[in-house]
């Protein structure tokens, strides 16, 4: 049954912080809908971050047309929620997630076959895929309802590069699709590895020498450099690294104010000098570290990577013991993007509030960890190259203001 008006918009917004709190999406990636009537929709707005969002700003959209009343824009996927109230008279719920194991899986382009029994009760025999289209398009708005229309009995939708589509009959119904499509997802993933690799029993850090010795790369680095993190304030940039230590540093000179500053304060002063950003994360997540042993530039194999990160990331040789020339090179390497892999170190983040790195930090962790996983399955796919360029620039042009007024 449609709900009320009022009490659909709440649930809107209940469900858009529930997905923060649960790591379903970042930032305001994701759109979460509830219909009202057989003609109506409730849809979260454009743009704006959810752990903020209230009641007024969710907007009301005709499924027939997609028109929508007030002036607040309604989400770009409006169509897709439109086409599964369209198509499944029974759902009420619709939520779109970027969560991170049901991605990955979809890179794959392949479909979930013979579900798992203890999975099927709430995802029926099979998870099917739509075929990659850029978001917010038309073309992604087709396959998806293409998809749905050759899988009238699904309610989980792989989206590929993308996310997933979960149809729910109540709130606590979609819910439960998009959760256990997770946990679904992650067993494909643990069991895809143990069949590739041999292994007895899974362990992260078993997968990890998996892929890497896979790849020629030997095994997960036994230390990590600290190259801190650092915050910039004209011409002043304070890093902390260490154990909590703290320094001020000026730019002009590269020295420290009031004390010695460490050889890394190099490597900031280097990436300030080239970006205009006025903060630096060191982001040391073993995924990340991982792939930053290959010594190879990243490409996107997820779409939301392109859009946040960059088209493309850089990986920069470790020299050690010339924290000028690595200096050099990382800052070189980050040009027109917001990270930089070093190699067998991670990689530097950067951005202009705790809110970018936050998202940041997410889209760096989920694109490495996939890059593993999809190279385990043998089936990598990456995001096409021009699409890349269109959805970076229109996310630096507009979308990235857009949110950073809120």
């Amino acid at each position: 049954m449609a709900y009320e008006v009022e009490e659909a918009k709440r649930l809107v917004v209940e469900a858009g912080k529930r997905l923060l709190e649960n790591g379903l999406i970042a930032r305001t990636w994701g759109n979460v809908s509830a219909r009202i009537s057989e003609t109506q929709f409730v849809i979260t707005p454009s743009g704006r971050a959810y752990d903020t969002l209230t009641p007024d700003e969710v907007v009301v959209v005709n499924i027939d047309d997609c028109s929508h009343e007030g002036d607040i824009k309604p989400s770009s996927e409006k169509g897709i929620h439109a086409d599964a109230y369209k198509h499944h008279p029974l759902v009420n719920f619709v939520i779109h997630t970027h969560q991170k194991n049901a991605t990955i899986v979809s890179i794959t382009g392949m479909e979930i076959r013979n579900v798992y029994n203890e999975f099927k009760n709430v995802l029926g025999d099979y998870v099917p895929v739509a075929e990659y289209a850029m978001s917010t398009t038309t073309p992604l708005r087709k396959k998806v309802e293409k998809c749905m229309m050759m899988n009238p009995s699904c309610r989980a939708f792989l989206l590929k590069h993308h996310g997933t589509l979960c149809l729910g009959d109540s709130f606590e119904g979609a819910f439960e699709v998009a959760e256990t499509l997770e946990s679904c997802c992650a067993k494909v993933i643990k069991d895809n590895y143990l069949r590739h690799s041999w292994a007895k029993v899974y362990s992260e850090e078993d997968k990890r020498n998996f892929y890497l010795e896979k790849n020629e790369a030997g095994k997960m680095p036994e230390t990590i450099c600290d190259l801190g993190s650092s915050v910039r304030v004209g011409g002043i940039f304070t890093l902390t690294y260490g154990d909590g230590q703290k320094i001020d540093v000026d730019m002009s000179t590269g020295l420290g104010i009031g004390g010695i500053a460490p050889k890394c304060a190099k490597i900031h002063r280097a990436i300030y000098e080239e970006e205009d950003c006025t903060m630096i994360k060191h982001n040391t997540n073993p995924y990340v570290v991982a792939v930053s042993c290959l010594g190879e530039k990243m490409l996107p194999m997820i779409d939301d990577f392109a859009q946040i990160v960059g088209v493309d990331v850089n990986c920069a040789p470790w020299i050690d013991g010339d924290t000028d020339e690595c200096a050099k090179q990382i800052g070189e390497g980050i040009e027109d993007r917001n990270a930089i892999l070093i190699e067998g170190h991670g990689a530097l983040l950067t951005g202009n509030n705790e809110g970018d790195l936050n998202a940041l930090d997410i889209i760096m962790e989920k694109g490495c960890e996939a890059q593993v996983d999809v190279d385990i399955f043998n089936r990598p796919h990456y995001v096409p190259k021009a699409e890349c360029f269109l959805m970076r620039t229109v996310y630096l042009a507009k979308y990235s203001k857009q949110i950073d007024k809120k």
